[in-house]
């Protein structure tokens, strides 16, 4: 760089950024706000044109070739873009064919505004691409760039107020497949090598911009006049012609009861969807090209109603980000969890038509409420919209509070309001925001207008403030009631209306509160309620006991009930629900159940309590599973039986299950059940381990699932010091690339059978999460602090965590809460195992 050019850099860089001892304040890593804002008002219209030269092998650098072209409205201060890889990767930077003089520091490319002008520019840059949001195997690669990843790969103006056209082309291996968000223009070949190239995209967010290329096979099928493909890697034949049909029309009954709600057609060209092994999240919503799970679409032969339901509830989620989030997204990434709650609202209405045998309402509660309350009840806890510095820490913004409890709150607001008033908020919050960016006060602006009531006073408690309230029984002058206990946060009062059911006499002496699960919080119960509860469940002929919404409802206040020690005793719970389990038909229910069930067994039962209940619950788990005969409540019980199943009896059943001595009417064990059964049979360390984990590993034909179980196998080693090598490995980023092999890994060293060992793990666990924060992806720390605390319940396990955080002050706000999120069970369970 010349040294002219250098000068007049600092002069510029001084002047926007302000100086302090004449030294020069460079922009802070990641996109602070104030660059955010910066760039919003200064820079408009903007088009990449991405070239990438993708090789065979995946630790050969991809060359990348990119043209930005954009609107400048200002020349008082340097052009910052964002570029979050090595320095050296920028080759060169022109702009209208002249080399300029910029400057690479803290995660930017800056240049001179004496390089510009005022209007349209053009810079052309020379570049390697950054392989972090790459992900990068073997025989393929795709991208993830959410929230703020795509800087990690080339450069750009990686914030989500700053839309913008894409055109790529992609020159990859001969015989891979490519799809990216615009459709396919043309493929040629040139020199050994397959070049796609891609149409241009509508204005979308950097973070929507999405690519993958590799070895994918790929079927076309036109539902109702609707084109799209789908890109899959598994190589089960019979599983994929089992499933694709039935993923093609999930799709397309979404987008058609989309476009009749909103009203506003398909925003996007085309349609396409990957499906991708190991996968980071269920889904990711990039316009004309969803990437999804592959295992969360392509279920086995014994699928449960609740995977079911689950697969048409994350095909609903990304389709809805087609319209919230995708045609209207978010200003900051402040507001990611309005994107979130609107897919998850709109998901729940849409899988209404499709599954009708279902209790809709039984489904919301139970697919939302329980997860909310594991973060509302902690010390962790954090508001629905969260404030947000830097996008560098948007990832950790994510959790149960945006998926769980924002959907809750949005059907508050609907009950409030009420449906056709929502429909028509939304409906011009769409068409008003469109290919543009809103917030979640532009739509609380647009119901106020339309609505007497006080909206932005109840957004405020519920939205901006965290935790859950607390409600007890009042008898004031023979009239008893439910009501609100007074608040942590001064004056604060949770509008909405909380019912009570009473039986028994004078309908009194028996009290159920929220008995149709919609009011949201801790409703206390008392213990001759309790009783009654559990004696009479699902009592037939009784009208109120044989409701699935008001069983699923009391489940979760007793359990709520039990964690803060207002429930029954742990044994005495379990007790009731070995009981409760024969007497419930409904899958939802018996999975709820089946759940807490396993919680309370390795939690908060002591040795000496679970080998004393140890022949019943397998005993019980057993024989339900071979008497049901649907045959996703049987995979239920036999998922149950194995992970609590611990008798040498038991082992034996495991094990004949596993190599097939012995078969049970209606269970059909696919590949990952086997592997599953494997590792189970290993982590209890009575037979041939390592006999068992070569022979699953030879007898697994999916490439894919043999790759991870290759990754996965020296955590379940009975060599400690093989374990011990094993998390080391895991101190290297390279070595967590695949983060769900890496949460197999951590959970299976952290198995409850081996907590005792295991505690010399957790506090290198914390030491990394800052790091895992930086190199993962959004749901990476949580899931890390998740799986490493979740197999301890010992005063050791949360001792480690309490000194962490106490000789860390100033530890990252976000982080410290899923430290506290992660370590809430294990401290409830010091407190109450027995």
């Amino acid at each position: 760089m010349k040294i002219s050019g250098w000068i007049a850099l600092l002069i510029v860089v001084l002047f926007q950024f302000g100086c302090s001892d004449q030294k020069a304040e460079l922009p802070d890593k990641g996109v602070s706000y104030q660059l955010n804002e910066r760039r919003k008002n200064t820079i408009d219209s903007i088009d990449y044109n991405i070239q990438l030269d993708i090789p065979s092998k995946k630790n050969e650098q991809i060359k990348g070739i990119e043209t930005i072209s954009f609107n400048l409205n200002a020349l008082d201060s340097a052009l910052v873009l964002d570029f979050n890889s090595d320095s050296t990767h920028i080759i060169s930077v022109q702009s209208e064919g002249d080399e300029v003089d910029f400057e690479v520091a803290n995660q930017h490319i800056i240049i001179s505004p004496e390089s510009l002008k005022k209007g349209r520019n053009t810079l052309m840059i020379g570049f390697m691409a950054g392989n972090l949001s790459l992900n990068r195997s073997d025989e393929y690669l795709y991208t993830l760039f959410v929230p703020d990843r795509a800087s990690t790969c080339f450069p750009l103006f990686d914030q989500p107020n700053l839309k913008a056209t894409y055109t790529l082309t992609l020159s990859v291996p001969d015989g891979w497949e490519a799809v990216s968000n615009g459709s396919l223009k043309s493929k040629t070949s040139r020199s050994g090598k397959c070049v796609f190239q891609f149409a241009q995209t509508k204005p979308i967010s950097s973070y929507l911009f999405a690519f993958a290329a590799g070895k994918f096979f790929k079927t076309n099928k036109t539902v109702n006049g609707r084109p799209m493909t789908m890109y899959y890697r598994e190589t089960d034949a019979a599983k994929v012609e089992r499933n694709k049909n039935e993923i093609f029309n999930l799709h397309a009954k979404s987008l058609s009861w989309l476009e009749d709600y909103t009203r506003i057609d398909y925003p996007f060209e085309k349609f396409d969807f990957v499906l991708i092994p190991s996968f980071q999240y269920g889904g990711m919503e990039h316009p004309g090209s969803i990437f999804y799970n592959e295992s969360a679409l392509f279920l086995d032969e014994n699928a449960s109603l609740n995977e079911k339901m689950a697969r048409a509830s994350v095909i609903a989620h990304e389709s809805a980000h087609m319209w919230f989030g995708d045609l209207v997204t978010m200003d900051w990434f402040n507001d990611v969890w309005l994107k979130e709650v609107f897919a998850n609202f709109m998901a729940a209405k849409i899988v209404h038509p499709s599954f009708p045998e279902i209790n809709h309402d039984l489904r919301f509660l139970l697919a939302h409420f329980p997860g909310a309350y594991d973060v509302d009840r902690t010390a962790g806890t954090n508001p629905v919209l969260q404030d947000l510095g830097n996008l560098k820490n948007a990832g950790t913004l994510y959790g149960a509070i945006i998926y769980m409890k924002a959907p809750i709150v949005m059907r508050q607001l609907e009950r409030k309001i009420g449906a056709n008033l929502m429909q028509e908020s939304l409906g011009e919050y769409l068409k008003t925001y469109s290919f543009g960016n809103a917030r979640w006060d532009d739509l609380i602006r647009i119901i106020d207008k339309k609505t007497p009531l006080n909206i932005a006073d109840w957004s405020r408690v519920w939205v901006k403030t965290p935790g859950m309230p607390e409600y007890m029984y009042a008898n004031d002058a023979g009239n008893g009631k439910y009501v609100q206990k007074p608040d942590s946060v001064s004056n604060r009062t949770w509008q909405q209306p909380v019912g009570m059911k009473g039986l028994g006499q004078n309908k009194q002496h028996y009290r159920f509160p929220n008995p149709d699960g919609t009011a949201y919080g801790y409703f206390r119960m008392d213990s001759t309620s309790t009783d009654y509860f559990f004696k009479h469940y699902n009592k037939s002929g009784d009208s109120v006991l044989s409701k699935p919404v008001f069983r699923g409802a009391m489940l979760v206040n007793i359990w709520e009930g039990f964690l803060r020690g207002d429930g029954p005793a742990a044994d005495k719970l379990l007790r009731d629900m070995l009981r409760t389990l024969p007497k419930e038909k409904d899958p939802l229910l018996t999975d709820y159940l089946l759940g807490r069930l396993q919680s309370l067994w390795w939690s908060f039962l002591s040795d000496e309590n679970r080998a004393k209940y140890q022949s019943e619950v397998e005993r019980v788990t057993w024989e339900l599973l071979n008497k049901t005969t649907d045959k996703g409540i049987k995979k239920s019980y036999f998922r149950t039986f194995k992970r609590i199943a611990v008798s040498q009896n038991a082992y034996t059943k495991m094990e004949s299950l596993w190599n097939s001595t012995l078969v049970l009417k209606d269970l059909t064990l696919s590949e990952e059940d086997k592997i599953s059964l494997a590792y189970e049979l290993a982590l209890r360390g009575t037979g041939d381990v390592k006999g068992i984990l070569q022979a699953q590993l030879d007898s697994t034909k999916n490439p894919d699932r043999k790759a991870r179980m290759q990754f996965v196998i020296p955590s379940l080693s009975q060599n400690e010091k093989e374990r011990d090598a094993f998390f080391e490995s895991l101190k290297k980023p390279e070595n967590r690339e695949k983060e769900a092999w890496v949460l197999d890994g951590i959970s299976n060293l952290n198995h409850p059978l081996r907590s005792a060992s295991a505690t010399k793990y957790l506090r290198p666990s914390l030491e990394l999460l800052q790091e895992i924060q930086l190199t993962g992806d959004i749901f990476f720390p949580t899931r890390w602090t998740n799986a490493t605390f979740s197999g301890h319940s010992s005063k050791v396990a949360t001792d480690i965590a309490a000194k962490f955080l106490n000789e860390h002050p100033n530890y990252p706000y976000f982080l410290k809460n899923k430290v506290l999120q992660a370590v809430d069970i294990p401290q409830r369970a010091v407190r109450l195992k027995r």
